[in-house]
């Protein structure tokens, strides 16, 4: 009988693995290094819409722009600066992008089924300023005797964290001062923090 061909083990060439060798160590080197870009991507695009959003309050409030007769800011919540009406009647104000109304964590009136952070970021309305102590401290107010606490006639806050570990590592808070706070950390504020705090809040290296 025959003995059988001994079976052929093709080895690649030595320049193809040191070819792959190196394209390994160059994706271990990248890949980080664009994740690390992309969370600051989302850090500076999320510090940017604080800011929208308190242009839309200033708005808000100096234009009456729901129509309640009263200088108030809205505080019932994130996407309420778009799809709130006026009191006469009329359009939505619109005051922000859809895109970051539908990134409301805790919307009143969810405006689509499937709402989304915005570049991985989610926005949401804080419940009170920790620096007034009691019920003065409340951002959520009945100020046009209307039922609806969602007015303040001269505080607000929002808030903005990562969706994700991978999406950022800090949050953001902003309230009627224009004054954007950042901190190490992930999970979000339900109040804003009083001074004293704020001295002490760890904002990580720049």
């Amino acid at each position: 009988m025959d003995a059988l061909p001994k079976r052929m083990i093709w080895l690649p060439p030595l320049e193809a693995l040191i070819f792959l060798g190196v394209g390994l160590v160059i994706a271990a080197i990248a890949i980080p290094g664009l994740l690390s870009s992309e969370r600051a991507s989302n850090e500076r695009n999320a510090s940017t819409s604080l800011k929208k959003l308190t242009s839309a309050e200033a708005d808000f409030r100096a234009n009456d722009r729901d129509g309640n007769h009263v200088n108030d800011f809205w505080t019932g919540d994130v996407s309420g600066l778009y799809y709130v009406k006026p009191v006469g009647g009329g359009s939505e104000l619109r005051l922000i992008e859809l895109d970051q109304a539908n990134a409301d964590a805790q919307p009143l009136f969810p405006l689509t089924p499937s709402r989304q952070p915005l570049k991985g970021y989610w926005f949401t309305a804080l419940e009170r300023d920790d620096s007034v102590p009691g019920p003065g401290g409340l951002y959520k107010l009945d100020t046009d005797k209307s039922g609806r606490k969602v007015h303040h006639e001269s505080m607000f806050g929002f808030c903005a964290y990562p969706a994700h570990r991978s999406d950022g590592t800090f949050i953001f808070t902003v309230n009627e001062n224009n004054t954007i706070f950042r901190e190490a950390r992930v999970d979000p504020r339900t109040a804003f923090p009083d001074d004293r705090e704020l001295m002490n809040v760890p904002s990580g290296p720049n």
